[in-house]
């Protein structure tokens, strides 16, 4: 993510009716969580007396899945005045130009939402059919898709096993979303600075019956890069 994504996140501290506007520093952090179908049914006036500062939802998944519950997710977490922003889950053994087709089929161009993520991890994937540099390439396909279509560039969500074995090395241009369960920030395994870090999955937030996934953002890690 770029300046922009800086701009949005810093923003949405005064976002809340419920909350005073307040002033972030390069150590502040934001707090935000993600949601699917899986989460069920949010309440969302609730959910908007939280201290949360964005959402991510996911929208679409391969090249035809798309979540029964993002459109609703998607205008209500605008409505209530959230950063917004929209995941996809990639299938490694699917053609990542259609699966960019899915997404933007899914996902409308709006001033001021936050870049699309792509969610790259080995939970619920498929075995690449391809060698790992042709994936990866298709990968790239995906994400040039949707920078040319948001005008933002995508940050990449991944596991620190994905992460070792797919990413480090590559995509240097794109933020990184981490998961990494537990109380001690991760360490990317090329010592690379991550943007994002989902830290929990099983977090507790009003507004939502379920578990949920906590994320920590950083401001500073969202600005250009000199």
């Amino acid at each position: 993510m770029r300046a922009l994504l800086a701009m949005c996140l810093i923003s949405c501290a005064a976002c809340h009716k419920a909350e005073a506007p307040r002033q972030l520093t390069d150590d502040a952090t934001l707090h935000g969580i993600d949601l699917s179908h899986h989460n069920g049914a949010v309440d969302w006036p609730a959910l908007a007396t939280a201290p949360i500062d964005f959402i991510y939802l996911k929208a679409t998944e391969g090249r035809e899945w798309k979540d029964p519950r993002f459109q609703d997710n998607w205008n209500s977490a605008l409505k209530f005045g959230f950063q917004t922003g929209a995941y996809h889950f990639y299938l490694l053994c699917k053609s990542g130009r259609a699966q960019a087709d899915n997404f933007i089929q899914s996902v409308e161009v709006r001033f001021g939402t936050l870049p699309p993520a792509i969610d790259l991890e080995y939970a619920g994937n498929c075995t690449p059919d391809k060698t790992n540099e042709k994936v990866r390439e298709e990968i790239e396909n995906f994400i040039d898709a949707l920078e040319a279509e948001y005008g933002q560039s995508p940050i990449i969500y991944t596991t620190e096993m994905f992460y070792a074995d797919w990413i480090s090395g590559y995509f240097q241009d794109h933020d990184i979303w981490i998961r990494s369960i537990g109380e001690d920030a991760p360490k990317l395994s090329d010592g690379r600075a991550w943007a994002m870090w989902q830290y929990s999955g099983n977090g507790r937030v009003t507004g939502i019956s379920g578990p949920v996934d906590l994320n920590h953002a950083r401001p500073r890690a969202f600005r250009a890069k000199k």
